[in-house]
This record gives structure tokens, C-alpha cells and sequence, in this order.
């Protein structure tokens, strides 16, 4: 029988899955026939303490390892000279967290994407590493045999990587990576506890190329103009999450985002835009603060927001900084903000995976779909 907690389970899996396969579909556009690396990196790093909260969780050193796939591109479509030729890849990663009693261990398979920092040098690269995916934490919070864990309230999680990473080529055929990256694992309050996890490691890898080890490039595509300047589009929302209790009932949230964004260049939009947000959540919290819940408006806030948005061909990543001008007036967040994927599935169609925020303090991951007219 499918309870509500299974089914909410299996929602964040598919939702969190599919936008695996969206990242990963970019990359097999334009590379080169049988061309890819293998690589395998060691890991060794520290839990940051983002909250004296999860002190008593840190025990000591982390460490793990991590095997990738890599695609590299070669400049058959036009996005990918504009971007200095990045790279794809996809990556599993295992990370001892130094408390298994308590938190366990980590698990992750996640897509990235290599965004070239350096100008064009054919032995030493330097990247901007921008990796989502999914996470198994071993040791999830348990009421009765894992209460210590305060951080992760459940086994399945959203996983971010973000990596200053540099490559050598030793030879044709071997290439030496390193890098210093933040990885960020959490569930957007879909299971109670969740305060996260923020790690910072060093890595050490090595790979080899496989096909085409000379990366011949391909004829440049030609870039046609900008079409339009200007993106308005409107987003419909829904999201859901726990109280802070652990073990409580599941709320849903929803929104309306009407965004206008203008194109910079074929990297970068700037925009602004407003929002409409309805949670049931803030209606609980009200009504124990004894405050009224009768009328829509009472619960309804609505906020003002500058944004900006990184375009890689059908793929964007957008981040948010807004201000509520209209909530009740027991509520204490003034400010919002947003960070997350989006995609066009077709010339007018948006697919959205963004995680909502009040400064650091996580609210709920929001799925949803949109149209840019």
C-alpha cells in the first residue's frame, strides 16, 4: 500500500531524476564520436559547521573517491565556442563523513558541466565545475535509533557541487585533474530534520582519453544574431515540505513567477520579475500564533525581485534576490532568493527545478512549468 510518505519519496526520486537526464541531454549534442575520458579522483576535506547545531556531528577528517565519465565538445554547435569548448560529464561520487554511527556515509551520482576560466591553452586548463544531482545519505535521522542526527532527515537528498578544478595533459593519453570544491546535500525541508550538509574538499585525479586523443575541432558554427532581446515568461509552481518537527505533516506550497529577462549577450540575462506565493505550511504557522487565516490574503505573499541568469544553449541557471512588499504582518522573512535549472523543452516551454530560500535557511525545492512568450 502507497502511504504518503512513499509517495512523496518516489515524486522527489522522479523529479530529481528527470532533471538528471534534461543536464545530461546537452551532452550529446555536437561531441566528438568515440571521445571521452575516464577519470578517478581521491577526495579528503572537512564537514563545515554552518550551525553550532551540528557540532556534536563532526568527528573528524572526510574522505572518498569519485569516478567520472567526460565528454568534451569540439565546437560543432554554435553555444559551444561561445563557452570556450566546456566540458560534460557524469560523476559518482563516495564520501566517508568520519561518524558513521551517526550520519553514515555519502553516495552520489550527479551530471556537470566544466565552464573554461582560462584562455585557450592546449596542455593547462582551468574550470568553473557546476554539478546537481541526487545523494543516498546511509544514515538519515531516526526517531528511535538515530536521534543524534539533526542535519538529514531522510535517505534520498539533492546534491550540489561547485569546483574550481584545473587539468594537465601529461601526455596524449593522460591527464592529471585537481581542484577545491563545496558540495551541498540536503532534502528542501521534504523531510524534517534538515539542517544539510556543506563539505569542502581538496581532490587529486588522474584519466585517460579514449577516441580522438588530439580533439581535433570541428568547422565553427556560425552565430546568428540575437533574435529578441527581451524573455517575458510566467513559471507555475508547486513545492512541499515538513514543519520543523521531525515527523509532521507534509504542506504543500505554490507559486506564480512572472519573469522579464533581457539578454546581455548569449551568456547572461538580467532580469526582474514578480511573485505570488500560497503555502499552507505559513497558514499553520499563523494560526498557532493566533493570528487570522480566514481570508486568502492573510496567507498570500507577494514580493518584488531582481534576477540574473547564466544560459548555456537550452539549459539556465538563475539566481534570485526578492523583496516581500505585501504579507501578513506576523510573518518575519522579508527577503527571498532562488537558485536552481531550468530548461527549454521546446522554443516556448520551461521546465523549472529551483530551491526557495530565506538567506541560507532552505524552504523547499519548487518543480514546475512555465511558458516564455
Amino acid at each position: 500500500m502507497f502511504t504518503l510518505k512513499k509517495i512523496i519519496k518516489a515524486r522527489f526520486f522522479i523529479a530529481v531524476l528527470s532533471l538528471l537526464l534534461i543536464q545530461t541531454s546537452g551532452v550529446s549534442q555536437g561531441r566528438p564520436k568515440e571521445d571521452f575520458i575516464l577519470m578517478g579522483d581521491a577526495h579528503v576535506g572537512y564537514i563545515i559547521s554552518h550551525r553550532g547545531s551540528i557540532v556534536h556531528l563532526i568527528k573528524g577528517q572526510i574522505g572518498g573517491g569519485e569516478l567520472t565519465y567526460v565528454f568534451r565538445t569540439c565546437g560543432k554547435r554554435a553555444w559551444q565556442p561561445i563557452h570556450a569548448f566546456p566540458e560534460f560529464g557524469l560523476s559518482y561520487m563516495h564520501l566517508y563523513l568520519a561518524n558513521p554511527s551517526e550520519i553514515g556515509n555519502l553516495d552520489a551520482l550527479y551530471p556537470y558541466m566544466n565552464l573554461r576560466l582560462n584562455k585557450q591553452r592546449r596542455n593547462f586548463k582551468m574550470y568553473l565545475r557546476l554539478g546537481l544531482g541526487i545523494a543516498n545519505m546511509s544514515k538519515p535521522f531516526d526517531r528511535l535509533t538515530n536521534s543524534k542526527n539533526n542535519a538529514i532527515g531522510s535517505h534520498i537528498n539533492g546534491y550540489v557541487n561547485i569546483r574550481l578544478s584545473s587539468s594537465y595533459m601529461l601526455s596524449k593519453s593522460w591527464r592529471l585533474d585537481s581542484g577545491i570544491g563545496l558540495t551541498h546535500a540536503s532534502n528542501g525541508a521534504i523531510k524534517t530534520p534538515n539542517l544539510g550538509l556543506n563539505m569542502a574538499t581538496l581532490n587529486l585525479g588522474v584519466g585517460y582519453v579514449f577516441g580522438n586523443k588530439n580533439l581535433e575541432m570541428c568547422k565553427d558554427s556560425v552565430m546568428p544574431k540575437i533574435k529578441k532581446r527581451w524573455h517575458p515568461s510566467v513559471i507555475g509552481i508547486v513545492g512541499f515540505k515538513e514543519l520543523e518537527q521531525p515527523l509532521g505533516n507534509k504542506y504543500m506550497a505554490y507559486g506564480l513567477s512572472g519573469n522579464l529577462y533581457y539578454s546581455a549577450s548569449y551568456k547572461n540575462r538580467l532580469g526582474t520579475g514578480v511573485e505570488f506565493v500560497y503555502s499552507n505550511e505559513t497558514r499553520v504557522k499563523l494560526e498557532r500564533d493566533s493570528a487570522s487565516t480566514e481570508r486568502i490574503k492573510d496567507v498570500l505573499k507577494i514580493g518584488v525581485k531582481a534576477g540574473y541568469s547564466f544560459n548555456i544553449d537550452r539549459i539556465s541557471i538563475p539566481i534570485d534576490f526578492g523583496y516581500y512588499v505585501f504579507q501578513n504582518d506576523n510573518l518575519k522573512e522579508k527577503f527571498f532568493h532562488r537558485l536552481g535549472v531550468r530548461y527549454m523543452v521546446t522554443k516556448h516551454v520551461i521546465a523549472n527545478v529551483t530551491l526557495y530560500t530565506h538567506w541560507a535557511k532552505a524552504d523547499y525545492f519548487e518543480w514546475g512549468l512555465g511558458y516564455e512568450f
